[in-house]
């Protein structure tokens, strides 16, 4: 009798921990160059346990051929803009693991090259304020905070207790649902989410291209490749002007190319 029980208990276990797991679906527009969430949509998901998160956005597989190759105009509030012919993504995505044990963030992107980070998780300070709103069937609550030069607004979840978000944000009383910055150059919006879930997609660490050997570098080496990569634009504009002297070229800022600005 005592080995039955302690079958029962393990087997009960086992299925509590299941249920920790769960996945959220996301569209996040890329907005860094226009801003008021002008900019391309893309798909995004994270799946979730107790302990770590994976998201992934900007991943070839998640997108219609059609919908890359459709061009698009996306303009500024204050004229001008962009016409766009594709959405710039790769095979493996735009992607962001956090452990919250380990205390770790692990993150991909590409920007003409594939760039790997490795950093020790921010400890966000979120303000809780009182308003709420509706989310698909959820009341969310409402957070800000600031974080790399942007100031994030975030709805999240009180209903799904663990406290991962999209991208990098982390750290509140239940999931993000929903999350921006003030000029909604970056923009998460919910789609649906499965918690708990059967889903088999993985929670691990960062995808790679087969026979790929990946470095990550640290959040300084990223600060530097920052300015190298506008330094390098800045050269070509002006390469640029000396052919095209009547053509006025302006390199874009740190802003507008990337969501982390470190201001």
């Amino acid at each position: 009798m005592k080995k039955l029980y302690l079958i029962i208990l393990l087997g009960i276990s086992a299925t509590i921990f299941a249920q920790e797991k769960g996945i959220i679906y996301y569209g996040f527009v890329d907005a860094l160059a226009n801003g008021n969430a002008n900019g391309p949509d893309y798909n995004a998901y994270m799946t979730f346990n107790k302990d770590q998160s994976y998201y992934v956005t900007a991943k070839d597989s998640l997108e219609n051929p059609a919908k890359k190759n459709e061009q698009k105009a996306y303009l500024k509030e204050g004229g001008g803009g962009m016409i766009s012919n594709s959405m710039a993504g790769s095979p493996q995505g735009n992607q962001v693991v956090y452990n919250i044990k380990q205390k770790t963030v692990w993150s991909n992107f590409e920007y003409k090259k594939q760039v790997y980070v490795k950093e020790d998780a921010t400890k966000f300070v979120w303000k809780i304020v009182s308003e709420t709103k509706k989310i698909g069937s959820f009341v969310c609550k409402k957070a800000t905070t600031t974080f790399r030069g942007r100031n994030y607004i975030a709805w999240y979840a009180p209903n799904i207790p663990v406290s991962f978000g999209p991208w990098k944000l982390n750290g509140l009383p239940g999931l993000i649902l929903e999350a921006y910055d003030t000029n909604k150059k970056a923009y998460w919006y919910f789609k649906s989410v499965e918690y708990p879930t059967k889903n088999k997609e993985n929670v691990n660490n960062i995808r790679k291209q087969k026979n790929e050997k990946i470095s990550f570098i640290t959040i300084d080496d990223f600060k530097k490749f920052q300015i190298e990569t506008r330094e390098k634009m800045k050269d070509r504009m002006a390469i640029m002007k000396k052919q095209m002297p009547d053509v006025d070229f302006e390199a874009s800022e740190l802003s507008e190319m990337f969501i982390e600005i470190f201001e």
